[in-house]
């Protein structure tokens, strides 16, 4: 299966998701489809080498506990063979121990199980080093100043991406909704 849709500030970049679960495929595809990333799903580890002499893979999703070939045993088969393309771990089950394995495999990310699509967006973003940036205008040479005015852009932006979406806008800014609420009402920001 594989769904495509433009990328306006890139080229399209191509995603292989190697995960035996149907659901999982469908709802990667589903949610990087939307930001313009052409994914393949790829169900049957053992054709994943196939796919991947086939077509050049901006990144590759690969979860670890799979029927046949193993995650742990594919990573390494990929990363030899194909070393510049960077892969996910996805996992549901995994530790710190676990992490620092797979990054000594040549995994150059995690993404834990179950996961949000802000999670899910932000690390496929920085693996093929897609960055969003926020455009500011400085008005004052005060720090004070400054850094409320980064605040209110960067609370603004994540609202908006979060469909106004207290909860979520948090979570995407790294902080508790409370403090959220309390950053809104001292930079007087209302919507």
């Amino acid at each position: 299966m594989t769904a495509s849709v433009g990328c306006p500030e890139t080229k399209t970049a191509s995603i292989l998701v190697i995960d035996d679960d149907p659901n999982i495929c469908q709802l990667v595809q589903r949610i990087l489809a939307e930001y313009g990333y052409a994914v393949t799903a790829c169900p049957d580890s053992a054709r994943a080498i196939t796919l991947l002499k086939e077509t050049s893979y901006s990144c590759v999703l690969l979860d670890i506990r799979m029927k046949g070939l193993e995650g742990t045993d594919l990573l390494p088969i990929i990363k030899r063979n194909f070393s510049t393309t960077p892969v996910i771990v996805v996992s549901a089950y995994c530790d710190r121990q676990d992490i620092s394995y797979y990054s000594s495999l040549g995994a150059c990310d995690f993404l834990a199980k179950p996961f949000n699509d802000e999670q899910l967006l932000e690390t496929v973003n920085r693996a093929v080093g897609v960055t969003e940036s926020i455009p500011i205008v400085l008005s004052s040479l005060s720090f004070t100043e400054a850094r409320d005015q980064v605040y209110r852009k960067l609370i603004i932006t994540a609202l908006r991406r979060t469909n106004w979406n207290q909860s979520k806008a948090a979570q995407l800014l790294g902080i508790s909704r409370y403090s959220l609420i309390r950053w809104l009402r001292r930079l007087g920001i209302q919507y």
